[in-house]
């Protein structure tokens, strides 16, 4: 699906598709449409009769085979936690490139080195249906230092008739001799005015498509997915956790045992625009806006309780939390340790 905000950037690509890159990078904030986009180019550039505008025609057979989730020519990576979790089209591609079983009981976080090699022993084989192959890994990040090494070969000898789309979340992760050899598209986060209507356009309330908006750092797929999942609801319980555990009361350990369902990730991203918005509110910067701008009363009631130096300690400790997410890093551990901490700072 090419989401509207993305569109300017696929008329650029059908602009110079002949000249098109070898190896792409798309960056970006999660949530701004970087995999389906991806997604997009690579049935582009598998379709054997694109319209008469350059769009995937959807009816030849490399665009069925596409979108049964069969195309032979298609290889992508993802780490096996990942396609086995996130239920999409290209999630099914990633069922090909299984990580070597190994002595650990959880699903792996990381793109490996065996997936990577299977990967460029596939892709040195002519493309068997279309007129090339296409390469997808995501999130590219996501490599570990074997994998990354064993990708930049490909990067330095490419297969003829070959295209590698790399999709990053955090494209400072990459080594810099990856980043260099890429073609790079950033992919910002579209104007709010666009992304309130076509949140509206999936069925979000006024009021609670800008919430959810501000909640997602304005991410419009970030969004809708705190609607599908009743985030509002689940702040609830991050927010009454938070300001018990302020009070000397709670258990960070239970409270992390509650948040770890709703995802690392997530409850980090609000936990950050929420300690934002209490230094903001400590600051007295009326101008400013909230992320949480509907919870003006209970922000005061928890900045009385420290000073902006704490407030900053936690902050500085929370991004280097969030740093951390993607890696190897057990995530209950991560939830645990910056609870631990909040709790701990508000006793001082």
């Amino acid at each position: 699906m090419l989401h509207p905000w993305n569109e300017a950037k696929a008329a650029a690509f059908l602009r110079d598709r002949q000249r098109l890159p070898h190896a792409l990078l798309f960056s970006g904030q999660k949530g701004t449409g970087k995999n389906s986009f991806a997604a997009w180019l690579a049935q582009l550039l598998l379709c054997a009769s694109p319209s008469a505008e350059g769009k995937p025609c959807n009816h030849c057979q490399g665009c069925r085979l596409f979108v049964a989730g069969s195309h032979p020519d298609l290889h992508v990576l993802q780490p096996e936690a990942v396609y086995k979790s996130s239920g999409t089209l290209i999630a099914q591609y990633g069922l090909r490139y299984p990580p070597e079983k190994s002595k650990e009981s959880k699903e792996s976080t990381v793109i490996r080195v065996d997936q990577i090699r299977s990967l460029i022993e596939d892709a040195q084989t002519r493309p068997q249906i279309g007129a090339c192959t296409v390469m997808l890994l995501s999130p590219a990040e996501s490599m570990n230092v074997n994998a990354a090494n064993s990708l930049l070969k490909l990067l330095e000898e490419p297969p003829p008739d070959s295209y590698l789309i790399l999709v990053a979340d955090r494209p400072a992760r990459l080594p810099a001799t990856i980043r260099s050899r890429c073609a790079h598209m950033e992919f910002r986060i579209p104007p709010v005015d666009d992304t309130l209507a076509w949140l509206q356009s999936q069925g979000l309330s006024g009021a609670n498509a800008g919430l959810l908006l501000e909640l997602a750092g304005g991410a419009p797929l970030t969004a809708l997915a705190m609607a599908e999942s009743s985030f509002l609801d689940q702040r609830t319980v991050l927010l009454d956790d938070m300001e018990k555990l302020a009070s000397g009361q709670g258990d960070p350990l239970a409270c992390a045992a509650r948040w770890k369902p709703l995802g690392a990730e997530r409850c980090l991203l609000w936990l950050q625009g929420w300690l934002n918005d209490l230094i903001v509110t400590a600051m007295q910067v009326g101008t400013a806006r909230l992320h949480n701008p509907d919870l003006g009363a209970r922000l005061q009631a928890v900045e009385k309780r420290l000073d902006l130096k704490q407030l900053f300690v936690f902050s500085d400790g929370l991004a280097r939390g969030r740093s951390l997410l993607g890696g190897p890093l057990d995530e209950q551990l991560l939830l645990e340790d910056m609870l631990i901490c909040w709790t701990e700072l508000c006793r001082r």
